[in-house]
């Protein structure tokens, strides 16, 4: 029996020192930086980083992130088209 091609590779996890460097890389100073990442790891479940300076911060990128999601939820509405009566 032929083993799953996924079984064959290592479990990938992303390196801590990617996500140090993605946070050096937010906002202007250390006060102001921070991030929130969400992604799909290799076995299919969403996974959510954060690093942040400050809960200032943290609370503006939460606010970011839920008008994004708002937006996306109402793109996804259909649109009705029919008449009033």
């Amino acid at each position: 029996m032929k083993k799953n091609s996924s079984e064959n590779f290592k479990n990938f996890k992303i390196p801590e020192n990617f996500f140090n460097k993605l946070f050096e890389f937010t906002g202007s100073d250390d006060s102001s930086r921070g991030f929130i990442v969400a992604y799909v790891d290799q076995d299919g479940c969403p996974m959510i980083y954060s690093k942040v300076c400050s809960p200032i911060v943290e609370m503006g990128l939460i606010k970011a992130i839920e008008k994004y999601l708002d937006e996306v939820d109402n793109e996804q509405q259909p649109l009705d088209i029919t008449p009033d009566e």
